[in-house]
Parts: C-alpha cells; structure tokens; sequence
C-alpha cells in the first residue's frame, strides 16, 4: 500500500480476550487495577482504566470453553482513515452502538488470523491532569543523594491495586514474522523504533517494536511488539498486553497486593532495555501473561529506528524466565 493510502492511526485503545471462566477474572481484573466500564447482554464485559478510551479491555466468555485472544482496537486518527479502514479488502462494519463510548468500528483481519478494530467518534472520557499515584498527595519530587528537593514533604503510600492508566502494548510471537511485521508496516502508520537481530547476521531479524507514527507528536516507543519463535515454534500467538501505571511505587505496591492474593508471578519488577519501560508481568486467572509498566520512552519523527545485535531483554531485575514465549 502506498505511503499516502496508509490507515493512519491515533493509539492503541483496547485487546480483547475470551475467558472460560469471566467470573473469576472479574475478581483479578479488579485487583490488577481495572475499572468495570460496562456489562453486555452477550456477556461480553468491558474494563477502563483513567486514559481517555472509554474501555480498554474486552472480556468474553470463551467458546467452547478454549480461551482465546481476538485482537486489538486502535482509534482513526481522522475520519478519513476510518473510511480507508472500511475500504480496506475484507472489512466488516460493526454496530457497537452498545459498547462504552459509542462511535463506529470496522473489523480488519490480519495475516495470523487476528482482528484489528478500527473506531473513530466515541465519546472519550475525561482524563485528569496528573497520575494516579498510591503515593498520598500524589507523586512528589524525588531526594537525591545531594539534592534534597523533597523539603518537608513525606511519602505516605496506600496499599491496593495499581490504578491503569490505559492499554500500553500488546506483543505476538510468530513463526510468520516478515510477513506479519510488512503487514502492519505497510498498511497502517507503524514503524520500527527498534529492531533487533541475530549477533552477527543484520539481515536475520528476529524482533520488531512498531509505534504509531505520528510524525511531530510524541507518540510510546512501542504499541505493537512481533518476536519471532525461539527455538521450533509454530503458529502465532500473544506473548502479552501491557497496562501502564503512573510511577514505581504504584507498580510495587501493585505488585504486593497480587502477590498477597495468590496470583502467579512471570517475570518482574525489572528494566527494559528496549522502550526502557519499569515492567512487572504476571499470569492471569486464565493463563494469559499481563503487565504493567512505568516510565517508558515515547518517540516522535525525529527519532530514528534503531537496530541493534541481540540485546539483553532487562538492564536490570530478575533473571529471564526459562518458559518465555
């Protein structure tokens, strides 16, 4: 597709997963740091954190009972990409005139099989002007070692879920890798903020972090992550979704507070090298791997893609888990 027919869009908004049991993954939604926005009379229920997207999570029962991940939503940047979107070879217009927030969406299917939702007119939400923070007052400035700028202020923290923000990232592992990574490229504003490949092979690319070019605007360093299989895996996949959190301190005590409720742990707290982002990942009541994040990079135009020889996954946190994709 041409540079000038390319969908342009404004953000990631919301991944959609199916449940063999939503019940329980109310419960855990809710300690993760959801917030429910809306229950449908097909059983589909919706989650929101304190962004703008009206929801940020759809949660389904799952057919015959095999849980299973649909896709993902992103917002048009103008109408006159939604309208590129419905154009687009095998689009479907969706009436989601029950979903929180309205608006239209058209369905675009991808190489793998998985959805791309596009929606443009829903009624955002207000956002405040700060953070959520469980630090009372919210987040104050840090003491540093010399410099004390935090005078007279103490940090008091309240014990609880990690407040979400929004949807952060969503992440596939594929044996379909060129061909995933040129879809996506091609026919929508994504591009490589970082590309990673084998140790001495530039031409063996094996990870592709994609943002949403916004060309001026700053825009996360990633919204889309594709990873080839290690080793001898088939099909694709998702690794993860990730859920951004105002600061560390949120994300720890967040992290104590599903630890102190049974939930399984992945890998985390540690630091990216790649986006630089705080990361803790955990197992939901499904089995589907879930994270929050904090303090990751945003990009603009002006920042070039970067490659770079197989990297470390962390600067610094625990070890990688054996079991990774």
């Amino acid at each position: 597709m041409a540079i000038g027919s390319k969908i342009s869009l404004q953000r990631l908004s919301y991944v959609i997963y199916e449940h063999p049991d939503v019940v329980k993954f109310l419960t855990f939604a809710e300690d993760f740091g959801f917030e429910l926005a809306a229950k449908s009379e097909n059983g589909e229920v919706f989650f929101r954190g304190y962004g703008p997207d009206p929801f940020l999570y759809v949660a389904r029962p799952a057919s015959g009972g095999a849980p299973k991940f649909h896709g993902a939503g992103f917002v048009a940047r103008s109408a006159i990409d939604f309208q590129k979107a419905c154009n687009f070879p095998g689009a479907q217009l969706v009436d989601v005139s029950h979903r929180p927030g309205g608006g239209k969406m058209v369905r675009i299917t991808d190489p793998n099989g998985y959805v791309v939702e596009v929606v443009h007119g829903q009624e955002e939400r207000f956002v405040p002007q700060e953070g959520i923070s469980v630090v009372a007052g919210g987040r104050p400035q840090v003491n540093g070692a010399v410099q004390k700028t935090r005078k007279g202020v103490f940090n008091r923290m309240t014990s609880g879920p990690s407040k979400v923000h929004k949807l952060g990232h969503f992440g596939y592992t594929t044996d379909n890798y060129a061909k995933t990574c040129s879809w996506y490229s091609s026919n929508f504003n994504f591009k490589a903020s970082d590309i990673v490949h084998k140790q001495g092979d530039p031409s063996t690319e094996f990870m592709s972090f994609f943002h949403v070019d916004l060309g001026a605007e700053y825009t996360d360093h990633h919204c889309l992550l594709v990873a080839a299989h290690h080793g001898s895996g088939s099909g694709t996949s998702i690794h993860h979704s990730s859920f951004e959190v105002e600061d560390l301190d949120t994300e720890m005590m967040g992290h104590s507070w599903l630890a102190s409720k049974g939930y399984k742990p992945m890998w985390g707290i540690g630091r990216h090298v790649m986006g630089s982002q705080l990361f803790d990942y955990w197992y939901d009541t499904t089995g589907f791997i879930i994270e929050h994040y904090s303090d990751g990079d945003v990009v603009n135009e002006e920042c070039p893609t970067i490659r770079s020889a197989g990297t470390p996954a962390a600067i610094w946190g625990p070890p990688l888990p054996t079991k990774w994709d």
